[in-house]
């Protein structure tokens, strides 16, 4: 968790991220908070008023509370943290940000086979590189992508972290080389494979893909996120 924090913050993109997610989760505890208190008042304004029978009463019309007087105006409460909440659970699950704070299982092996741009084989296991996306095989820049894949890291050893997600019989995760350089970045600097956002909620990717300029292939509808 603290490695993915404090790489998170070393990028501006993934600063601004992280302290909107913080303010996100403030926002939501405050509306949280606020909708609890107005329905505990409400519920014992109410209550209260029904153990009395005031005739005529009338909206606005005075209560006695103990010793002193209060005017009360019940209002139901506002449905719009509601709104907001559902939108925010509904933009997290949809970027799959949680499984990047889960635990990291670590492999260390040797290529044994390139199956295409974003899929490879290090020590048997088949690992689909996560925030990655290329064109498929039998296509220019798919084939291209597997051959500069193959090219860069075929009988080479790699570090890959798994993120505990499975697609298929692929374990996800990402991928480096013995220098730490990222495969995924490396694929996207050369233009041949692209930033899929939604598997790339931390903005690992984001300045990489900046700098090399949209991708030129098929962008999957899956990978659509609001950042």
């Amino acid at each position: 968790m603290d490695e993915i924090l404090q790489r998170w913050v070393q990028q501006v993109d993934g600063t601004y991220l992280l302290v909107g997610l913080f303010l996100g989760l403030f926002l939501l505890a405050f509306l949280l908070v606020r909708f609890l208190v107005s329905w505990l008042f409400s519920s014992r304004a109410r209550h209260q008023a029904s153990a009395r029978v005031i005739p005529m009463r009338r909206r606005g019309a005075w209560f006695r509370w103990g010793k002193s007087k209060r005017r009360y105006r019940w209002r139901a409460p506002s449905p719009l943290w509601l709104v907001v909440l559902a939108v925010a659970l509904a933009v997290s699950f949809r970027s799959d940000i949680w499984p990047e704070f889960g635990g990291k299982h670590v492999l260390t092996g040797r290529v044994t086979h390139v199956r295409d741009g974003d899929t490879i084989e290090v020590s048997g296991r088949a690992i689909r590189l996560n925030g990655l996306t290329c064109d498929e095989r039998n296509t220019p820049l798919g084939d291209r992508a597997t051959a500069v894949m193959r090219g860069l890291v075929a009988g080479r050893v790699l570090r890959c972290e798994f993120n505990g997600d499975r697609t298929y019989d692929r374990e996800v995760g990402r991928c480096a080389l013995s220098n730490g350089q990222d495969i995924g970045a490396v694929l996207i600097s050369q233009r041949l494979c692209g930033r899929c956002a939604r598997y790339d909620p931390l903005r690992t990717y984001a300045a990489v893909q900046r700098e090399a300029g949209r991708f030129r292939g098929a962008m999957p509808g899956y990978c659509f996120a609001l950042w």
